[in-house]
């Protein structure tokens, strides 16, 4: 996560956001996160490949008598203890639906906005292909929209699970996918129908997913069952809520809900696999490098792995300060977690120690 673009958008000093305002901003700031397209598209990128395995980061004790930090400088420039919060339970991150069979050898990533009906699943092949599946409230936009016109060869209704929906069938000249395999002429199919009242389906896939029975059966497969992100954490501050997550950039934010300026991130980005694409996730020493720090960086560790704390500012607005704490997985995923100036150095360890992340 850009730790300091989101809180220069969001921080402590910026005005209240409208809801114009707020999704305009997470989308700029998802954008920013996900780095240079690898490709020009029509349609919103799928999440790239991740490592396999399994990595949890659980909650320690041993962190607090491991950092000796002191607090944000008071008007008199004296240090400041900051208080500590009261911090709960969060509910788990969940997509609504899931694939009964699932599809073998095929990725699955989530993004989403809470209390939103709008969400999107990915599911992706080692080669960079696959389908998505896009929740919405309302009819989406036709592939006919968006690709050239030249792209589209069919369209027409059929039938996914017993219901109409309309499709649209065609293939891209060219494509090239996130994990630098290019094609020719890909063959693409798009599926759209309303599976429930105020539930509609656009059902997108590419390469074997672009034959239209192969994802009208995937259409046909998908049910009633919540199925959980692969990051979730574990404790925030009372009165605050989850904003959004997107599992691309392995991104949670949080937001207080008496000041939607103040923003908790969590972030959890696995090593990219070589040429998949160019994004460099970094080090735990190289994420709390790129950040300028107000004090020394502190070594501390969560859930047993070493760990870094820094108080921290931002380079374009100095009255922007943060808290970033920076971890490694056995599996060599990166976890942060940026905090407003205000929170306790044990808070920012505590939610970081809640954090857990299942590749």
């Amino acid at each position: 996560m850009n730790e300091l673009t989101l809180l220069r958008d969001a921080g402590p000093e910026a005005p209240p956001l409208t809801p114009a305002a707020r999704s305009a901003a997470r989308a700029a700031l998802l954008t920013e996160i996900e780095g240079p397209a690898p490709r020009r598209s029509r349609r919103p990128s799928r999440t790239s490949v991740f490592r396999g395995g399994i990595a949890v980061a659980t909650a320690a004790a041993a962190w607090i008598a491991a950092v000796a930090l002191t607090g944000p400088e008071t008007a008199d420039g004296s240090r400041a203890e900051p208080r500590g919060l009261s911090l709960v339970a969060t509910e788990e991150i969940t997509f609504p639906l899931s694939l009964d069979p699932e599809p073998p050898g095929m990725t699955p990533s989530f993004t989403g906005s809470a209390g939103s009906t709008e969400a999107i699943a990915g599911y992706t092949s080692p080669d960079g292909i696959g389908f998505t599946v896009y929740l919405s409230p309302e009819e989406p936009l036709w592939a006919a929209d968006q690709f050239q016109p030249s792209d589209v060869t069919g369209r027409g209704t059929t039938t996914v699970g017993g219901v109409d929906a309309q499709y649209v069938v065609g293939a891209t000249q060219r494509t090239c996918t996130q994990a630098n395999v290019c094609f020719d002429d890909l063959p693409f199919a798009q599926l759209v129908w309303e599976r429930a009242p105020g539930q509609w389906v656009d059902l997108y896939g590419e390469g074997s997913y672009g034959d239209l029975a192969a994802l009208a059966a995937v259409g046909g497969s998908l049910v009633d069952r919540p199925q959980p992100i692969r990051l979730q954490v574990g404790l925030a501050p009372a009165g605050w809520s989850v904003l959004d997550w997107h599992e691309s950039s392995g991104a949670v934010t949080f937001i207080d809900d008496q000041d939607p300026s103040r923003v908790l991130g969590v972030q959890c980005m696995p090593e990219a696999p070589s040429g998949v694409y160019e994004m460099d996730n970094g080090s735990v020493e190289q994420r709390i490098a790129a950040v300028t720090a107000i004090d020394p960086a502190a070594a501390t560790e969560i859930g047993g792995a070493p760990a870094q704390i820094v108080h921290a500012r931002d380079d374009v607005d100095p009255t922007i300060r943060f808290w970033l704490v920076a971890w490694e997985l056995p599996d060599a995923t990166v976890c942060t977690v940026t905090t407003p100036e205000e929170f306790s150095p044990a808070d920012v360890l505590a939610i970081a120690g809640g954090v857990a992340y299942t590749p």
